[in-house]
């Protein structure tokens, strides 16, 4: 079994990986939102945002993560990719 040590070693690890996946996600968010303002769109889609929390919820049904725990990582990425596109549309 490995020591405290050895297992946060390993969080450390996969924080990285989580911080650059969302670092490429947001980079994408800000491409949409420039294709959204190109064609007219307004930033924000509500209709999409429960489609995300869903797929979300979906997604850590399969790892077993609680119902409330997919909508506060869908709710924080979702926020934090809200804002970002607002800027584009400011």
């Amino acid at each position: 079994m490995p020591d405290t040590a050895e297992l946060r070693a390993q969080i450390e690890t996969i924080d990285e990986e989580i911080i650059d996946l969302i670092a490429t996600r947001m980079e994408i968010s800000d491409e949409l939102a420039k294709a959204k303002k190109k064609s007219g769109m307004g930033y924000w889609d509500d209709e999409k945002e429960r489609e995300v929390v869903h797929r979300y919820m979906e997604l850590c049904e399969e790892v077993s993560l609680s119902e409330d725990e997919a909508k506060q990582i869908a709710e924080v990425i979702l926020h934090i990719s809200k804002e970002r596109q607002k800027h584009f549309f400011e």
